[in-house]
């Protein structure tokens, strides 16, 4: 059961019979992992700095003879939150480890914060203010590390812990939602939930915002009709928002096979989007290619690489003549489409990380900045 399913469960049961813990641990690290990891060697570079050591607790798998829910090694909310602008704003400042390495260290430390999360049963409006960042952290290195080799980067994996959180994400809104709608909640949370698309000024500070979290749902589920209904059921000013409009718009193209136009789109995205969006593109490219074999097969007529580079968003024609010819069409200038030719039997060509300009930021900044400055 992931911790999503787990907190659901809590949700549905009666509050007054589940008595939350509270956990009394105001380090980083449970003191009692300190002392064990130390004496065990077991201290990761990334919690080293000069003679400084600055642990974190690690994530570990709970066992049936063991018993988590202890406060003392439990870290509550406000120490969870200093903890994650730690990982995710001087953490990844560093640059003494490979990307990779730095990837296994936060997804470890950002897990056990999901745990105690569950354990101490946190609220909607607290876990939102978690969960966020932690979605921001998959999609950025889910695209960073995406030409990395399974042995170094399990993209299934990242995949999986980014839509646990999302999803929990978008379950507490919409707790808070109703909650609001019911006037059980107050007028400082309202507040916070009505800021969340506000533009931020340019410093890296943690933010929650909404508008990117269900903009980020609908280009990591392309192929799921879920999160456009879910599109149709938010409140008019977030479906008015934007970027939201414009991940629709997106989804809906790739409903009707409108690649060129998805393509086109794609360059008004924000630079978490855009990796979003990157992921999925050789999925899309596979697809327009094997429509055109169909809709252009011809003995004679040819379509230029450069249009075909310029319709799906491919780096370069030599892109597009590997990828073509990868497919079993012919590709050297100009593109032989043929529709017996295509081959739908070969593996998925691997996400190449394109270099824009919209991503010559630092991962501070990604992970920080505002949707309406960005896109």
């Amino acid at each position: 059961m992931s911790y999503f399913d787990f907190f659901c469960d809590i949700v549905k049961k009666d509050a007054s019979n589940n008595e939350s813990i509270k956990g009394t641990c105001y380090q980083m690290c449970p003191q009692d992992e300190t002392i064990l990891r130390e004496r065990a060697g077991l201290v990761h570079l990334l919690e080293v700095s000069g003679p400084k050591r600055q642990l974190v607790k690690s994530y570990s798998r709970s066992a049936a003879d063991s018993n988590m829910a202890i406060p003392r090694i439990l870290r509550p909310f406000s120490v969870l939150k200093q903890t994650i602008e730690h990982l995710l704003l001087s953490v990844t400042q560093r640059n003494d480890v490979s990307l990779p390495c730095l990837y296994d260290f936060l997804n470890d430390r950002l897990r056990a914060i999901r745990q105690d999360m569950t354990i101490q049963r946190l609220p909607p409006d607290e876990c939102i203010q978690l969960l966020e960042p932690m979605i921001r952290f998959h999609v950025y290195f889910g695209y960073r590390l995406s030409g990395c080799s399974i042995n170094e980067f399990d993209p299934v994996l990242n995949k999986k812990y980014l839509l646990e959180c999302m999803k929990w994400f978008l379950y507490c809104c919409d707790i808070l939602d109703r909650q609001i709608k019911s006037n059980k909640v107050n007028n400082d949370l309202s507040e916070l939930l009505s800021a969340w698309s506000l533009d931020k000024k340019p410093v890296q500070k943690l933010t929650c915002d909404k508008i990117l979290v269900e903009s980020l749902y609908i280009l990591c589920n392309l192929d799921d009709m879920h999160p456009l209904f879910r599109f149709l059921t938010l409140q008019p000013e977030l479906r008015s928002a934007p970027l939201l409009r414009l991940t629709y718009e997106i989804a809906i193209a790739n409903l009707k096979g409108n690649f060129v136009k998805i393509c086109r789109l794609s360059e008004k995205l924000c630079p978490l989007t855009y990796c979003a969006f990157n992921l999925y593109l050789p999925t899309l490219q596979r697809k327009a290619l094997h429509v055109m074999s169909h809709g252009y097969s011809s003995k004679q007529l040819t379509v230029p690489t450069e249009v075909v580079q310029r319709w799906l968003a491919f780096d370069s024609d030599a892109d597009v003549k590997s990828t073509c010819q990868h497919y079993g069409l012919k590709a050297n200038g100009v593109v032989h489409f043929a529709k017996g030719a295509f081959r739908s039997d070969v593996q998925l060509i691997k996400t190449k990380t394109q270099v824009k300009d919209k991503l010559n930021l630092s991962i501070g900044e990604i992970l920080s900045y505002g949707v309406k400055s960005n896109c």
